[in-house]
């Protein structure tokens, strides 16, 4: 296998320094993160591929947020603040 062979891949070493600095704040190994990366990207492109967008507009992203968020609700008589209150106790 020759050096320019597809088969080999090769990170740059100011984008290994990056990836390593990642991973060291995430407390990840390396190999971690650049396989849950490519994961996604990889994701993305199948997504593409069988006419799926790939990521959600703003307006159904917010759409699927207003769905989650049904049915979540306070008990009577209770408001923010009184959470607010209750976290600074």
């Amino acid at each position: 296998m020759s050096a320019s062979s597809d088969n080999d891949l090769l990170i740059p070493p100011s984008l290994a320094a990056e990836i390593l600095a990642a991973a060291a704040v995430e407390h990840r190994p390396a190999a971690a993160l650049v396989r849950d990366a490519l994961e996604r990207y990889l994701a993305g492109r199948r997504a593409v591929a069988e006419g799926q967008p790939a990521r959600r507009t703003p307006a159904e992203a917010a759409a699927r947020m207003r769905e989650l968020r049904k049915g979540n609700t306070l008990p009577a008589g209770v408001t923010i603040r009184d959470l607010i209150r209750h976290g600074r106790a």
